[in-house]
């Protein structure tokens, strides 16, 4: 299985439309045609160690922000409702790389947190993972015809 960051996006896309069909999730920001309630998906800084064999140590930082109109009636309600879904569902959420297969990739250090009315619920993915190593095999051997040279 091939672990992305386009493959993270769509996973935690695929799992937030799954409960709020209705609202579109946004990996960047969007100058215009956002249409409210949404999600917007964000990396935060994160850190790569380098492990014996090919395998890395990957810390992924995510934020997560829910975004609704401003001064709504009972708006702190829903921004709850979110993050008590999240509470409940992000660990493990179910990753998948598009072949099909899903696997539960466990997150750490969930916190949230309201500024402006928006819901940050922000965590990390800590993971290890390989990268497989092309090797370049030879295609043809070369002959090499060379000799030594006598001095008379």
């Amino acid at each position: 299985m091939i672990f992305s960051l386009h493959h993270v996006i769509d996973s935690l896309a695929g799992m937030l439309t799954g409960a709020y069909p209705d609202y579109p999730v946004y990996d960047s920001p969007n100058q215009q045609g956002t249409r409210f309630p949404c999600f917007f998906l964000f990396f935060m800084p994160s850190t790569i160690e380098e492990h014996v064999g090919n395998h890395y140590f990957r810390d992924l930082g995510v934020d997560l922000v829910f975004v609704q109109q401003r001064n709504l009636v009972n708006g702190n309600r829903k921004i709850h409702e979110i993050a008590e879904f999240l509470d409940r569902n992000l660990d493990p959420f179910p990753y998948t790389d598009g072949s099909g297969k899903s696997v539960p990739v466990p997150v750490q250090d969930q916190q949230w947190s309201i500024e402006d009315e928006e819901l940050h619920y922000q965590f990390h993915i800590r993971t290890r993972i390989l990268v497989e190593e092309t090797e370049n095999l030879m295609q043809e051997m070369e002959e090499n015809n060379v000799g030594i040279k006598e001095n008379d």
